[in-house]
């Protein structure tokens, strides 16, 4: 399995459009074959940054996911909305640790 944490810091105006393109994205997304789940969080002081919480089967399946159009959507409409580029970490879990 392998996670991705990915942080957005919205625009202080936008927040409400952010969140109407992340719930178009996360509808079609939580459909896709090797999603395991797709969470969407919002800071608990700082209600303008958000953290998508991703679990994938596989490589593969991020690399589809990476290719569909309601992701490629979200992906080109959310830079206006944005005071910065989105940071995004892929890790996985540490085994020989439960």
């Amino acid at each position: 399995m392998i996670t991705i944490i990915a942080d957005f810091d919205v625009k202080n105006e936008c927040v409400d459009e952010f969140i109407k393109l992340a719930r178009e994205c996360t509808m079609n997304t939580k459909k896709e074959a090797g999603c395991l789940s797709y969470k969407v969080f919002e800071g608990y002081s700082d209600k303008a940054k958000f953290t998508f919480i991703e679990e994938w089967a596989n490589e593969l399946a991020i690399e589809k996911h990476n290719e569909m159009p309601h992701f490629k959507k979200f992906i080109d409409a959310i830079g206006p909305v944005l005071n910065c580029p989105p940071s995004i970490k892929k890790i996985s879990r540490v085994t020989v640790i439960r």
